[in-house]
Order: C-alpha cells, then sequence, then structure tokens
C-alpha cells in the first residue's frame, strides 16, 4: 500500500552506483524491466553483516521475521553473489540497509 515503510538490504563492495540517502526516490522495475512503483529512502544505515538489527530482519518481513531467518537467507544469496568477484564475504562485510515508503504505485502491468 502507499505510504508503507519497508526495509531493503544491499550488500556494498565495489560498486559504482552511489548509494541511497534518505529523501532518494527510487522507480522499482519488475523482472520484465517494467515500472511498478516508486519508492523514498527514508533511512539508511551501514552495518557489517553480523550486525544487521533483529528489528531490520522483522522489518523486511522475510519467512518467519527472525534473525535467524534473515541471515541465513542473506548469507546463502551474498556467498553466491561473491562468487562471481574477487571479492570475499564474511560477517565483516559491509552491508546498506534502507528503509524507504512507496509513494506511488503503478496501475497493474501485466
Amino acid at each position: 500500500a502507499v505510504g508503507v515503510s519497508k526495509p531493503y538490504t544491499y550488500i556494498l563492495g565495489g560498486e559504482e552506483d552511489p548509494l541511497p540517502q534518505s529523501g532518494d526516490y527510487s522507480i522499482i522495475l519488475n523482472s520484465k524491466d517494467e515500472a511498478v512503483c516508486v519508492i523514498q529512502t527514508t533511512k539508511t544505515t551501514v552495518v557489517p553483516f553480523d550486525e544487521v538489527s533483529k528489528e531490520h530482519a522483522y522489518k523486511e518481513g522475510e519467512g518467519d521475521r527472525s534473525l535467524a531467518y534473515w541471515r541465513d537467507v542473506h548469507e546463502d544469496f551474498f556467498a553466491e553473489e561473491f562468487a562471481e568477484t574477487e571479492l570475499e564475504f564474511n560477517g565483516q562485510t559491509s552491508i546498506l540497509c534502507e528503509e524507504f515508503k512507496v509513494v506511488y504505485r503503478a496501475i497493474d502491468v501485466n
């Protein structure tokens, strides 16, 4: 729903794109590269992977919303992503935790 805050997590490491900042707007695309919504970043925090908070994991809303579930899923995902690079993923790898609100939702694009 428009106005709902939702966190998201990025992994940092050699990316060229600037990090989102509070107040930034982003267009979110679906798997067909169609715009589905516009979000506004409300909060960003950079922490080591091992220090992502249980609050962030809960807000992200995946699985049972626990930090253990979040870590299992994200560790597997990030390790896979890092396997394609020369960088090493570990518990001290910097993670960008982003919270945002949906400011515009497109009409069903399917």
